[in-house]
């Protein structure tokens, strides 16, 4: 099928919701404006999934009047804070030749606009397009997601998702792990001067960190091992006081790969305890934000649908890889079960100064996704 882009359409979506303040937690105006947008293009359904006070997922859906799978297009509202060092306003959409400069422009406004594009392309074609169309866009991405998980909470369901991430030159199909492990180590108090009557919790702490690197990292045959990180450790008395400080506590950071599990890396620390003797009392429990480490493989017929589609417009074979950080889809694939790909546009400053998107790579990627979901 041959459709025409309304190329200034698009581009006024997208500085529009490039001008809009929604750094995490402050999400309401634009999902309000994708809301209306979605019900004046003739969504046959469109609502605001409650996540918290004020917070909201926008949900969508396009039936199409032909047989056909059903596609999830996603994508996540929220943005970082600005942070210092922009020669622009970061809340005020401002064009340099193809780039358009803005906090979120990349990460991912950009990815957004393109999808908006597409569902309107839909609902014009609508008596062309098969199967269904189901489009979701989320709060907190940045931080906890919130949104996603309120998300797989009400039963999403679909043969295949793009999240339109700023991935443009590797489609990212599996990912890194993330675990926030908080461990609290309970000694004995005892008299300063008599430190062998009491156990010692930052001393036992202290050796158990020491010999984190003796835990046997996994591996995965397109993910390197991921490290112990220690983030965080707190302990003893806070006023000055000659005690053999009873209490500790530390937070790692342990990125994991798709055979690591959380129960093998609580499991492995457990061990190191009873390894190295240590006599004060261990317990291990998991934080927020967790996210499990993912691989949808490459046997899967739409990757190789949609890698044509993306060779045949953007004149370059599409790379497929694995992600070094985490994102809604290390939630929204382990606990679906639908195979969902990262793929967007491109452009630079992600999460700092001076961030911008490529605004010919937006409708490139409004073209990809129009051509995948319409079959051709």
């Amino acid at each position: 099928m041959q459709f025409d882009q309304d190329r200034i359409a698009t581009e006024k979506m997208l500085s529009e919701l490039v001008s809009m303040y929604s750094v995490t937690g402050s999400e309401d105006k634009i999902g309000n404006y994708i809301f209306d947008l979605l019900q004046s293009f003739g969504v046959d359904t469109v609502i605001r999934q409650k996540v918290s006070e004020q917070r909201f997922n926008v949900v969508a859906r396009v039936k199409g009047t032909k047989p056909g799978p059903k596609i999830l297009l996603t994508g996540h509202m929220d943005t970082v804070p600005a942070g210092d060092g922009w020669e622009t306003d970061p809340f005020t959409a401002v064009r340099k030749g193809d780039k358009l400069y803005g906090r979120g422009s990349l990460d991912m406004k950009g990815g957004i606009a393109a999808v908006l594009s597409t569902v309107k392309c839909a609902i014009e074609h609508k008596n062309e397009l098969p199967g269904e169309l189901i489009i979701a866009f989320v709060p907190d991405e940045e931080a906890y997601s919130a949104g996603i998980k309120t998300l797989i909470k009400n039963d999403i369901s679909a043969d295949f998702g793009i999240a339109a991430e700023p991935e443009y030159n590797k489609s990212i199909i599996g990912s890194v792990g993330k675990m926030l492990i908080r461990v609290d180590i309970r000694g004995i108090a005892a008299h300063g001067c008599e430190p062998d009557k009491g156990i010692n919790a930052i001393e036992e702490g202290s050796r158990f960190l020491a010999a984190l690197d003796q835990i046997p990292l996994l591996s995965h045959p397109n993910i390197s091992s991921q490290p112990y990180v220690t983030l965080k450790i707190e302990g003893g008395f806070k006023e000055y006081s000659i005690v053999v400080p009873e209490h500790c506590s530390f937070i790692v950071n342990k990125h994991t790969v798709p055979s690591e599990t959380k129960e093998y890396v609580l499991n492995e620390m457990e061990k190191l305890v009873k390894q190295l003797g240590l006599k004060a009392k261990f317990t291990f429990s998991v934080e927020e934000p967790y996210y499990p480490a993912y691989d949808i493989g490459m046997d899967i017929s739409y990757l190789k649908k949609i890698s044509a589609i993306y060779e045949e417009i953007v004149r370059k074979p599409l790379q497929f890889g694995y992600g070094t950080g985490v994102s809604d889809t290390n939630l929204l694939v382990p606990l679906t079960n639908i195979p969902t790909i990262s793929l967007g546009p491109c452009g630079g400053g992600l999460h700092s100064s001076n961030e911008w998107v490529s605004i010919e790579s937006v409708h490139e990627m409004d073209r990809i996704y129009r051509t995948f979901i319409f079959g051709n």
